[in-house]
């Protein structure tokens, strides 16, 4: 699994412009973002931090404007950034959700989680924890988590965990703004490949389903 986890990173590393600043800004719904993507041209915006100096002439890495200090499961994880002014410091960290997949339910508490969920858990913290990260939002969700997709050393992190059999297609509403056809082919793949999840056969239950057989109280 380790072997295969490691081989799928390595498909999806490309090389990616990192943006300079952190954006805040609210969308026609009153959604508020959090990105280093830049906005709509007509939105009005908030820069939060400004534009990092240019890189030493060593060529040292310049890095993007999120470092992911936590991972929860295999879909959410928390972010932080820092904004300097003049004399004052202020830090922004907030919780992500990735936008467009859901991947299998950790254990709580005593009871014990959904097949794969360790492993799912395992193949984001390889591919994002304490490292930077570009996130392109898409709002925020019911618990106040900045909906998004993260990129990470040019890896589309939410597409590699479809990919890689760690996650499915979210079966809720879907984000308005969002291209699923990509993550569909993924999963395609990932469905003829047996990967993952996939390899449970008929044995297999959603995320969705199983939060519904398995509520937290």
């Amino acid at each position: 699994m380790i072997i295969r986890i490691t081989f799928l990173i390595l498909v999806f590393m490309a090389s990616t412009p990192c943006m300079g600043e952190i954006y805040q800004w609210t969308d026609s719904r009153d959604i508020k973002h959090f990105s280093n993507i830049t906005p709509p041209a007509s939105t009005p915006t908030r820069t939060v931090r400004e534009r990092s100096p240019d890189p030493p002439k060593n060529n040292a890495p310049q890095g993007p404007f999120f470092k992911v200090v936590k991972v929860y499961d295999g879909d959410s994880i928390k972010v932080t950034a820092s904004n300097r002014r003049s004399d004052t410091e202020s830090n922004l960290t907030f919780m992500v959700r990735l936008v467009g997949i859901d991947a299998p339910e950790s254990s709580y508490k005593r009871r014990a989680g959904q097949p794969f969920s360790r492993e799912a858990k395992q193949m984001l913290i390889s591919l994002v924890a304490g490292k930077q990260v570009v996130l392109k939002t898409h709002g925020m969700d019911a618990y106040n988590r900045q909906l998004a997709e993260v990129f990470a050393q040019g890896i589309n992190v939410n597409l590699a965990m479809v990919t890689a059999g760690m996650a499915e297609l979210y079966r809720g509403n879907p984000v308005s703004g969002l291209d699923m056809d990509p993550y569909r082919r993924a999963q395609d793949e990932a469905k003829r490949a047996y990967r993952g999840i996939w390899s449970l056969g008929s044995s297999y239950q959603s995320p969705k389903s199983w939060r519904k057989a398995h509520p937290r109280k």
